[in-house]
């Protein structure tokens, strides 16, 4: 029986939805949800590395797990809203022992940042 043989990866190919734009601005996060159960916890801060119409890369302290949802607030200058609402986590890379790149995708927006993500 013949191998099948599997072409490389082509680099430099987007396979998302929506391009992602490098977009280094603050970002607050908290857990809402894991699993079944609702859990607030505490605001965190970090900054964002990538961001799209569809989600957003960042790093986080926190080590969350796939599937959680978190609450996110996003500001440039630190007050101006561009993002505010509900996330679901896609992927967790450990970058180094208390540092995480976080990927979510959005699944609820609240108010005129519907309107902000048009200028992602």
């Amino acid at each position: 029986m013949p191998r099948k043989i599997s072409s490389p990866k082509k680099e430099g190919v987007e396979r998302r939805r929506a391009s992602r734009a490098d977009r280094v601005v603050a970002i607050s996060h908290r857990l809402i949800k894991r699993g079944r159960s609702k859990e607030f916890a505490q605001w965190s801060l970090s900054s964002t590395k990538n961001m799209s119409v569809t989600g957003i890369l960042f790093l986080s302290e926190t080590p969350y797990k796939v599937g959680d949802v978190v609450e996110v607030h996003v500001t440039m200058s630190g007050i101006i809203d561009i993002v505010k609402g509900f996330a679901q986590v896609v992927r967790v890379q450990m970058k180094t022992r208390h540092s995480y790149h976080v990927a979510i995708h959005f699944i609820e927006m609240k108010g005129p940042s519907r309107r902000a993500k048009a200028h992602l």
